[in-house]
């Protein structure tokens, strides 16, 4: 199953403008708000036993989004209860503030200097179908890898707006 989206940028002197084709706004709204779901229930405001109520499959998304820094686990817990809370809340304020950037007619207007949000998010909401080591497949049957794929392809599609030097190597 092959679907076309489009993903168009304009990269302006302080904005960036974004244009979803109209299958692509309830793709990137539905799949970002999972990721506010997810992110949501796991503040630091909830408590332990509410956290514990996560199925298995939210579980695997957090170990997938805030995977251990290190295999030594005094310095992985450490830098958990240093930075934890703030990775959660950074995560959970730009995936905010980019649903709220999407426009009902698929334009979203960002500020250049805070671009990171939406790069950030779209990385990231990759891993609701996929582990952090794949890249997904727009033209596979297998619906998440599909899913992965795009979430991957408007990310690559947005870093080559910003950084047209970045495609001309690759691109070659």
């Amino acid at each position: 199953m092959t679907v076309h989206y489009e993903f168009d940028v304009v990269v302006g002197e302080n904005q960036v403008l974004i244009k979803l084709s109209e299958n692509a706004i309830p793709v990137l709204r539905d799949s970002i708000g999972r990721l506010v779901a997810y992110l949501d229930h796991a503040q630091p405001k909830r408590k332990l036993r509410e956290r514990l109520r996560f199925d298995r499959e939210q579980r695997a998304l957090l170990w997938r989004l805030f995977p251990p820094v290190s295999d030594y686990g005094p310095m992985n817990q450490e830098f958990e209860e240093r930075w934890g809370g703030v990775l959660h809340a950074e995560l959970f304020g730009a995936a905010q503030r980019v649903l709220a950037s999407i426009g009902d007619d698929g334009t979203a207007r960002y500020q250049l200097s805070a671009i990171d949000d939406w790069i950030r998010v779209l990385g990231q909401t990759r891993l609701l179908w996929v582990q952090r080591s794949e890249t997904g497949d727009m033209m596979s049957e297998d619906d998440r890898v599909r899913s992965a794929g795009l979430f991957t392809w408007m990310q690559t599609q947005l870093v080559y707006a910003l950084r047209p030097e970045l495609a001309a190597q690759l691109t070659g």
